[in-house]
Order: C-alpha cells, then structure tokens, then sequence
C-alpha cells in the first residue's frame, strides 16, 4: 500500500529567516503595482467625463459669457460669445508647443471687456519659424468685435522647472506656462481666470485643434493593463521560485 503526501510545498531557496525579506518586498511591489493600476483605472474615468462634458456643452447654442468671473470652474467647456477689444501691443507666445513634430506657440491675446476684467484669447498654434531669437508676427484688429468660442479652465497647474517667463520686456512676450495672476501682473490688470479658445472658423484663429486633455481614456486603460500584468507577473515569479516538489521516496514503501 502506498502512502501519498502533498506533492508541492512553498519552500523558500533561503534561509527561513531571510526568507522573509524578498517575500515580503514582493508583496509590496504587488500592492504598489495594483494600486497604480487602480490609479490609472480612475484617471480613465475622469478623462471619459471629461469628454463626454465638452461634447454635450459644445451641443448647446453659445451664451453671452459673463465677466469678471467668480466661479470659472461652472463656465469650463462652455460655448460662449463675447464682446471687446483686442490689444495687439501686449500679446503672449505660449512656449513649447509641437505639432505633427514642428516646434511653435499657441498666440495668447488679451481682449479687454468694458467690465474690470480682461480675458486671454487663445488664438491657436503659429510655427517657430527660423530662428528663436526672431519672434513671429501677429497682427490682430483692434476693433470692438464679438468672439465665439469654448472656455478653458485648467484642472490644476501644470509642473514647471523655472519661471513662467525670462523676464523678458520685450513684447510679445514668451511663457513657459499660463499663470493668470502673474500674466495679469505682466498686463498691470485683472485677467479672468480661464482662458478663450477661439472656433476654428473665426477669421482670428490661427491654426485651432483643440487638444482637451494629453492622454485619451484608452490610454490610461492601456496602463492600467501593464501595471496590473506586472503584478500579476510578479506573483507567479513568487510561486515558481519558491514552491518546490516534494521526493517521491516515501510513495515506495508499501504497508
């Protein structure tokens, strides 16, 4: 008669003491791998909002938008028209701004409204041109006229090495990045804190693609994959390190 015991056994290949170290750095690894899943899992679903919110907005006849603003964020995505005037001595190029590979600026013009406030009007993408040392011209009317467009109000603020500019005087002036108070500080006025991106069909855009947000929900569902695969990866290198087979010599002895 033969006598069977367990098969496989989880044995570590070190020291039991020791053992405990690579097992439990394992374990924190996966916790860390889930949780960056989960993370990217929830990212997904905030872009999806996102997009679904700029489509039904962007289905609705534009408002009259209602300056100074004290609540920008419940004016974000909406399709608004509003009346002022453009000042094309003070005008800001939004540094670093690359499509199809081609280095540019997105054209910032502040368009001042008879209301205490003024509004930046991103008037899309321009190419470098030549050389940085020489800016490119842009020509704007400084007529009273009326803009369509949908508002932007950024989440938060972007990470940024530096300053928002070089301290340049010179106009139009070069920005690493969008700062209201301090671009208002620059104008010596009161900016609202949302900016204008103007229709593609107005004859003031320059080149407008409106990008909403730098990665698209499948995106991040593409890394939530990996992270959870690493996890899981990591888990079965665990179990094949670690469970052995046990010897068959005791499955000889009859009774």
């Amino acid at each position: 008669m033969r006598s069977r015991g367990k098969r496989y056994t989880f044995r570590p290949t070190v020291l039991p003491r020791l053992a405990i170290v690579p097992i439990a750095a394992a374990t924190v690894l996966m916790g860390l791998f889930i949780a960056l899943g989960i993370w990217q899992l929830n990212r997904a679903e905030e872009k999806q909002a996102i997009l679904d919110s700029y489509a039904l907005r962007g289905q609705q006849p534009p408002v009259a938008l209602a300056l100074p603003l004290k609540n920008a964020g419940r004016w974000r995505y909406r399709h608004v028209e509003v009346t002022g005037r453009f000042d094309p001595d003070h005008q800001f190029l939004l540094d670093n701004q690359v499509r199809a590979g081609q280095a540019g600026y997105h054209v910032l013009t502040p368009l001042h409204v008879n209301c205490g406030q003024s509004l930046l009007v991103d008037r899309g993408w321009i190419p470098l041109g030549a050389s940085r040392e020489r800016l490119p011209e842009m020509p704007v009317t400084d007529a009273r006229i009326t803009l369509r467009g949908t508002v932007y109000v950024p989440y938060e603020q972007g990470f940024s090495l530096g300053g928002m500019d070089a301290g340049e005087r010179v106009w139009p002036r070069r920005v690493q990045f969008v700062d209201f108070k301090r671009m208002g500080a620059r104008l010596d006025l009161a900016l609202a804190g949302a900016s204008l991106r103007l229709d593609p069909e107005s004859p003031h855009c320059y080149r407008c693609e409106w990008q909403l947000a730098p990665f698209t929900p499948e995106r991040h569902l593409g890394y939530a994959v990996q992270w959870f695969a690493m996890a899981l990866a990591l888990l079965i290198i665990v179990i094949v390190v670690n469970v052995k087979r046990n010897k068959s010599s005791n499955e000889s002895k009859r009774g």
